[in-house]
């Protein structure tokens, strides 16, 4: 037993009864198998064309939701599909925003959103809803018998099991399904979505498409070790308002990563799971070993052979990360609930051979082939060292 063992958590597989939804999916609970944690997400993928849930709001924390395809190895090849997101400031008063390749939604606080219409799914789509607390709940609008408003409130530990009132609901999706067998309920969803398309044709104005970011290509030079292109949200340099940053590292073959280093204002969330998010379980086959410690010169080995998540506090040192064997692709997610990225490491660079502890963070460095620009982290200037090298 490791000092650091409860900052790692094995994701279980889990499997559901949610019609057209792959299973078993993955994802972590926050609170719920973590305490302290700051962060909730799992990933969903569609595939089949449905719709899912109802306008509802966050009152005090972000939401993100994530769109791509469902083969990691290529999230923009694998994307093909139409899927609708409805964004307002008033559930009666929404608009409709399309979403044809891979994109991220920024959803703050009393920002009313969904449903979501997978219209059209040519391939599977990964759908990551992702809450920037570690504890999930919802707040939608409806009206009493006297036509007042009336605000539910649903979250994580107080809907119980409709088949088992002596059991909380897991949301395993069954009591759901086996609704939507009934041919009267499946009437009633057909025209569920007309009055949400009345309501785009009648108060579209574009205000919303601020919160909508399409997810680039990102080429580098790093090597045939890394996935290229890669993909990810990188946070106050696409949105000045945004409290997430984070990437898709697609690791092809084994390589050491990164040297030991802390941050000092934010955690970090380091995820492993398998490409194919069809079955992150079956797809993962690798092996992968951390590092984690007080300082640079007490640290733990941690060995990871499953899908895992770790949660990274302020001021622990971690890293280097070693990707020792690669049987198939492994989707290394560093997630920080923080708008920006930054580190600081130790590194001996007086003449008098004290340490200095050098900080590290977006929009700090200028490149190294072309100063007058800021750096990518494109790896070009490693590479081309290493070439002469």
């Amino acid at each position: 037993m490791g000092r650091f063992d409860d900052l790692f958590y094995t994701i279980p597989k889990e499997y559901h009864n949610w019609d057209g939804y792959a299973s078993p999916r993955a994802g972590f609970p926050g609170k719920m198998v973590m305490p302290n944690t700051k962060i909730n997400f799992g990933f969903s993928v569609a595939t089949k064309a449905e719709y899912m849930e109802v306008p509802h709001i966050h009152d005090a924390v972000e939401e993100y939701l994530i769109f791509t395809g469902a083969d990691l190895t290529d999230m923009f090849g694998s994307f093909d599909a139409e899927v609708e997101v409805w964004l307002g400031d008033n559930p009666q008063r929404m608009e409709k925003i399309t979403i044809t390749s891979p994109t991220i939604i920024r959803v703050p606080p009393f920002l009313w959103h969904c449903p979501i219409n997978f219209k059209r799914v040519g391939k599977p789509v990964s759908f990551v809803p992702m809450y920037l607390d570690g504890s999930w709940g919802k707040i939608t609008k409806d009206f009493d018998e006297n036509g007042r408003e009336v605000f539910n409130f649903e979250g994580e530990g107080l809907r119980h099991c409709v088949y088992d009132m002596s059991k909380l609901c897991v949301y395993c999706g069954k009591c759901f399904s086996e609704l939507a067998k009934d041919a009267e309920t499946s009437a009633k969803q057909e025209d569920f979505l007309s009055k949400y398309y009345e309501m785009d044709k009648s108060h579209h104005t574009g205000a919303f498409d601020k919160y909508v970011y399409t997810i680039e290509p990102e080429y580098h030079h790093f090597g045939d070790w890394l996935g290229n292109p890669r993909g990810g949200y990188s946070g106050i340099e696409v949105d000045k308002d945004a409290k997430l940053y984070y990437g898709h590292d697609i690791i092809l073959k084994p390589t050491p990563m990164d040297d030991a280093h802390i941050h000092h204002a934010v955690e970090e969330y380091l995820m492993f799971t398998g490409c194919d998010l069809m079955d992150p379980f079956a797809s993962f086959d690798a092996e992968i070993t951390i590092m984690i410690g007080d300082d640079p010169d007490n640290m733990e080995e941690h060995v990871i052979t499953a899908p895992t998540v770790i949660r990274i506090p302020p001021n622990v040192w971690h890293c280097p990360i070693n990707f020792k064997t690669i049987n198939k692709p492994v989707n290394f997610m560093p997630l920080y609930p923080d708008g920006c990225w930054s580190k600081i490491s130790r590194q001996y660079i007086k003449a008098d051979g004290s340490p200095t502890y050098v900080y590290e963070g977006v929009g700090l460095l200028n490149c190294k082939l072309d100063p007058s620009k800021k750096c990518a982290f494109c790896g070009k200037c490693m590479s081309k060292g290493a070439d002469e090298t």
